[in-house]
């Protein structure tokens, strides 16, 4: 069964991520250290950061990261196994040199710098993995490019990082590892003016002209199928644009006008995938605090003098990256149609397929479960199985094979079956996919005035099927009849009716809205009796 799994993992990956990993694995590539001539490029004017990071040094010695405290007092606390391995990729990116009121903070940055220089030597622990790698390039690029000077050894520092880089580019993994790989060696080729930059300029433009019309779909998605990462993808491309503007002699060196269309097809993307409240639904891996909110990436964009227009939001179906988006004065829906993400990188896939997040007058109400860690064990597993998300487990199975801590073997594929629009809104659409065990999995769903009714049939054989719905910590919830019940949030009543033959179950749950954090919640589970139920939403409320 193991031996199955691996091979329907592995049979999507492509040739040049098995041969890399090969490659990498018995070679271990290393640079020979040097002394860089070092030269910098001119700019036109100084870095600005419109979108700052939180603040993440709290002292000299103390950090926080993924809501987790730790402390730096030693050259073996940047790699010790108390800690996570995420946590010390974030202590390795730097990223408070760029964070709110970073200024403030100039010389523990600084001092910092050279920590790290001195605790890691070239080229073993955390500091030299390539993403870690790539995301320090930039922000020390950045740090620099805001008035602060690097020294000569802090100059030969990044050189060597930047080198380093250019020869274990991951191409194993792909994806937005890839992309990130991309931007850190624009950012150095740019910044230094040196025969070696030119080669780190020449690789990274050579991955982003591939990879931005792969990994940014025709409806504005980032093809890996995550808000999160979505909004990060997106910041990387404002970054670029920013840099290539502030460079002389760089406008040639991509195609601006195709870059700037990106941006905008991302923005309106992120814009349908994000709730009234502003912040990123939770399709895939996805928490608030890591990525920028839409709002701030806007603002960035105008910024650049990127207009982006101001338009009321319509009803929207996503039909390359597959979400629904349907939104009304009082509430707003958003539903997964979507397959796992690229074939050869679904990582930050969860089987989630048809499921769904609601929120009412502003207020999320309907919520998939997030995430809290990554790495490996069954918390992981749980936060991407079938069971966090808000549709019908089939068998105690996950609609789609996630194992272990980023893996994918079988896969579904769902489609969009009809789909009908009164004025450019949508009444009402049907979608489905067949399950791993044979059986089809039919939803759909009908909006109306005052309510939202949501149809589910399956159409063959099978032992189990769990309805799951996961309600926002903040809604109280209490049983009126034995289909019926009654909701609370934030002084609105919201009534849910089921019909058919059912039985029904609380279970206490919880929501992980950030890593590290998790808060207790209800979900509601249904169990199917026979191949069909429906569930119908209504406010009694005026208005919904």
């Amino acid at each position: 069964m193991k031996v199955l799994r691996l091979i329907n993992t592995v049979k999507c990956l492509k040739f040049i991520q098995i041969y890399y990993r090969l490659h990498y694995l018995l070679l271990k590539p290393k640079t020979k250290q040097t002394v860089f001539n070092i030269q910098l490029r001119n700019v036109a004017r100084n870095w600005h950061n419109t979108v700052a990071k939180p603040i993440s040094m709290l002292s000299p010695s103390q950090f926080l990261f993924l809501n987790h405290l730790g402390q730096l007092n030693t050259a073996q606390d940047w790699n010790t196994n108390q800690q996570e391995k995420l946590w010390l990729y974030n202590l390795h990116y730097f990223d408070d040199l760029n964070a709110e009121n970073a200024i403030e903070r100039k010389d523990w940055h600084n001092d910092l710098i050279h920590k790290w220089i001195d605790a890691n030597p070239y080229s073993s622990g955390n500091a030299w993995e390539p993403y870690p790698n790539s995301l320090r390039i930039v922000n020390w690029v950045k740090w620099s490019l805001q008035g602060n000077v690097l020294n000569e050894v802090q100059l030969q520092s990044l050189a060597l990082q930047a080198e380093h880089l250019s020869k274990t580019v991951e191409w194993h993994i792909l994806a937005n590892h890839l992309f990130a790989n991309a931007k850190a060696l624009i950012f150095a080729g740019l910044y230094f003016d040196t025969t070696e930059s030119k080669k780190w300029l020449n690789l990274g433009l050579k991955i982003y002209k591939k990879e931005i019309d792969e990994q940014v779909l025709s409806d504005g998605a980032n093809f890996e199928l995550t808000p999160m990462y979505h909004a990060i993808f997106l910041e990387d491309l404002l970054d670029i644009y920013q840099l290539i503007a502030i460079c002389y002699s760089a406008n040639d060196l991509i195609d601006v006008s195709h870059l700037k269309n990106k941006i905008i097809k991302m923005l309106e993307w992120l814009k349908h995938l994000s709730h009234p409240d502003g912040e990123i639904s939770f399709f895939n891996d996805a928490a608030f605090g890591i990525a920028s909110t839409y709002e701030n990436l806007r603002n960035y964009a105008e910024n650049l003098e990127i207009s982006v227009a101001s338009t009321d939001m319509t009803d929207v179906s996503l039909t390359e990256s597959g979400y629904i988006a349907v939104q009304r004065e009082a509430y707003k829906f958003i539903m997964d149609v979507a397959e796992v993400g690229p074939s050869y990188q679904p990582g930050h896939a969860h089987a989630d397929t048809l499921s769904f997040e609601l929120s009412i007058w502003n207020s999320r109400f309907i919520v998939n479960s997030g995430i809290s860690q990554y790495g490996l064990g069954g918390e992981r597993l749980y936060q991407r199985g079938t069971s966090a998300h808000n549709t019908i487990e089939i068998d105690q199975q996950n609609s789609s094979e996630v194992w272990s801590g980023f893996r994918v073997a079988r896969r579904v594929s769902p489609k969009l079956n009809t789909i009908h629009y009164n004025d450019n809104r949508i009444l009402n659409f049907s979608a489905s996919y067949k399950s791993l065990t044979g059986v089809v999995h039919n939803r759909t769903v009908d909006f109306q005035d005052n309510q939202i009714i949501l149809k589910d049939n399956l159409l063959g054989r099978f032992n189990s099927a769990i309805s799951y719905i996961h309600f926002h910590p903040d809604v109280k919830i209490e049983k009126e009849s034995n289909h019926d019940f009654v909701c609370e949030l934030n002084d609105h009543i919201i009534d849910i009716q089921l019909k058919g033959e059912i039985e029904t179950v609380f279970k206490d749950d919880y929501w992980h809205p950030e890593f590290g954090k998790s808060i207790s919640n209800v979900c509601l589970k249904i169990i199917l009796l026979s191949n069909n139920y429906e569930i119908s939403i209504s406010c009694r409320d005026t208005g919904f």
